[in-house]
């Protein structure tokens, strides 16, 4: 199996006109969206942009710079792993979007909600694939430009205590790059719309690979 992973679109068509050709070159099975599809977009330049990546199949969620229309064409859609888990083949795929409450977005959540949601997702997964919105709090992948550290405790804890095969993240675009969380990869795939990607091989194992856009 392939996914393809893109975060952090924020509408930008020549990042769409992109990731289409990408999807057409090498058939992914799957396009793991990790929010932030629009840019404060309503739900037609939600559907839009999914409609771009057709005809792949495509699982993801609203990151913090959805509005509230869009955020419910992505459930309409049938895509949305917020707060969900997905099994594709032997894998566990459990996702949550959006931001931090008191940040700046509109769709945005308490770390304890966080916390409390993939705790009982993640529970008893043996092969899990985490994917957030938001990066682990204090690492190289959450440091903002201002060094500033934005990202999650909740997300970090849900990783070290539940101890998924990969994590995957965005939000955080200057901090594209891979961090290990105990015996966990954590990658910030960065931002689609610099030209920025991802793709994942499930081959008996795991393998993965930055993708340019």
């Amino acid at each position: 199996m392939i996914a393809l992973v893109l975060s952090d679109i924020h509408g930008d068509t020549r990042a769409l006109k992109a990731a289409n050709r990408a999807i057409r070159e090498k058939h992914p099975d799957v396009v793991l969206l990790l929010g932030d599809i629009t840019n404060m977009g309503e739900a037609e330049q939600a559907r839009e942009t999914m409609g771009m990546l057709a005809p792949a199949r495509i699982l993801g969620f609203a990151g913090n710079w959805e509005m509230p229309s869009a955020q419910e064409e992505i459930e309409k859609q049938g895509i949305s792993l917020h707060a969900k888990k997905e099994k594709i083949g032997e894998h566990t795929f459990v996702g949550f979007g959006g931001g931090l409450y008191e940040n700046p977005g509109r769709f945005l959540h308490s770390e304890e909600e966080i916390g409390k949601t993939l705790g009982g997702l993640m529970k008893g997964e043996k092969k899990c694939v985490l994917l957030t919105h938001l990066p682990p709090l204090g690492t190289k992948i959450d440091l903002a430009k201002n060094g500033a550290h934005i990202g999650s405790a909740a997300v970090r804890m849900a990783i070290e205590k539940n101890k998924p095969l990969l994590h995957l993240c965005g939000h955080c675009h200057e901090a594209s790059g891979e961090e290990k969380i105990g015996g966990t990869l954590s990658i910030n795939v960065g931002a689609a719309k610099d030209g920025k990607a991802l793709l994942l091989r499930f081959n008996g194992g795991l393998e993965w690979e930055k993708a340019e856009l």
